[in-house]
């Protein structure tokens, strides 16, 4: 391209394969020093209260485009609780928990997405009816730069639940997940519980939009 002697039609293509390759090396960077970061730490400062029923109802509408573009129905009970964590961090558990869900998902498939408050825990559960994992893959879903897809076309780079882990264990919570092969996964995380009790659940039901 800098010696000018290609066509205008290759020039497209090379433009955005530049274009693609410097978003997926943007975000692999970030989330390199993102993980760095929150591995080196060990307590979790700027904690809040707030409604965790609300953020994780927040996260599902954030990731409307991408659930109603695979006509996705999400299905949605969820407890009111007040939770006393880092916001942001765990709002990040909650996208790539969803966003995970949905990309493994099959066209016209269902998502739960349940939050209870137990005597003793926070128990939030988010299942696909997708494409699985067999018990390799499960057994190594948390490690860094692990992928199931060796050719890299899933785009997850092998460190986004290695993150979610980590906020999961500074939030004093554990995560794990269930899985089946061509039956879908279910991830399930586990937060110390709130004072304030189990209050009701509003079960919802998000549809994709009709094109």
């Amino acid at each position: 391209m800098h010696e000018g002697d290609v066509s205008e039609a290759d020039k497209k293509e090379y433009l955005e394969i530049i274009i693609s390759e410097s978003k997926r090396l943007a975000i692999l960077s970030t989330n390199v020093l993102n993980l760095s970061k929150y591995e080196s730490t060990t307590i979790l400062t700027e904690k809040t209260n707030y409604r965790l029923d609300e953020q994780i109802r927040k996260a599902i509408l954030i990731l409307e485009p991408k659930w109603t573009e695979k006509n996705i129905e999400i299905d949605v009970e969820l407890d009111e609780i007040t939770f006393d964590g880092n916001e942001s961090l765990l709002q990040q558990v909650w996208i790539n928990l969803i966003d995970n869900a949905v990309k493994f998902s099959h066209y016209g498939g269902v998502i739960g997405i349940y939050l209870k408050n137990t005597v003793t825990t926070i128990d939030v559960s988010i299942s696909d009816n997708g494409i699985g994992m067999d018990d390799s893959t499960r057994n190594h879903v948390f490690d860094k730069f692990y992928q199931a897809d060796k050719s890299g076309a899933g785009l997850g780079y092998g460190l986004g639940l290695a993150i979610v882990k980590r906020i999961v264990n500074l939030s004093g919570g554990k995560i794990e997940v269930n899985s089946t092969p061509d039956k879908g996964s279910t991830f399930i995380v586990t937060l110390p519980a709130t004072k304030t009790g189990r209050q009701s659940a509003k079960k919802v039901r998000f549809q994709a939009k009709s094109p």
